[in-house]
């Protein structure tokens, strides 16, 4: 459950998103956990094709662009620790909420990955995002 590097960041989203697509049936309308999981099918591979990115390997050595995005030294360790933190809170209480946290953090490193790293893209995060405006979609649903 650690979450030392970037590496490992995007590894603990692969597995969120995962277990996010297997809860699909008790989380999303119908319509959206299929396409979720025809998303998914295409994204997760990608995904796994970046976490062995050199600059995601070695952010030390990194370009002005992952500097100037907080992916380095103390900012990236603040990212990945509040990450982590959020991480065990889902793992160890569950929750609806808990997991929109989770992706909320996730969505907002990738979103910093994608603008610092050429070619990495913003597909992971834009699909976080969307996963996380259904949720909150059901949370204001179940609160009323």
């Amino acid at each position: 459950m650690e979450v030392k590097n970037l590496t490992d960041f995007i590894n603990r989203v692969i597995s969120i998103l995962e277990i996010t697509d297997k809860s699909g049936d008790i989380l999303f309308r119908k319509t959206f956990r299929e396409n979720l999981s025809k998303s998914l099918k295409e994204a997760i591979p990608r995904l796994k094709e970046l976490s062995v990115n050199k600059t995601v390997q070695n952010p030390y050595k990194a370009s002005e662009r992952m500097i100037a995005a907080g992916l380095t030294g103390f900012q990236l360790e603040l990212k990945l620790e509040s990450f982590q933190y959020s991480l065990v809170e889902l793992f160890y209480e569950g929750g609806i909420e808990n997991l929109e946290v989770v992706l909320a953090k996730s969505e907002t490193i990738l979103n910093s990955l994608a603008g610092a790293i050429p070619g990495f893209g913003s597909f992971a995060q834009e699909l976080i995002g969307f996963i996380i405006q259904e949720l909150r979609r059901k949370l204001r649903f179940k609160k009323i």
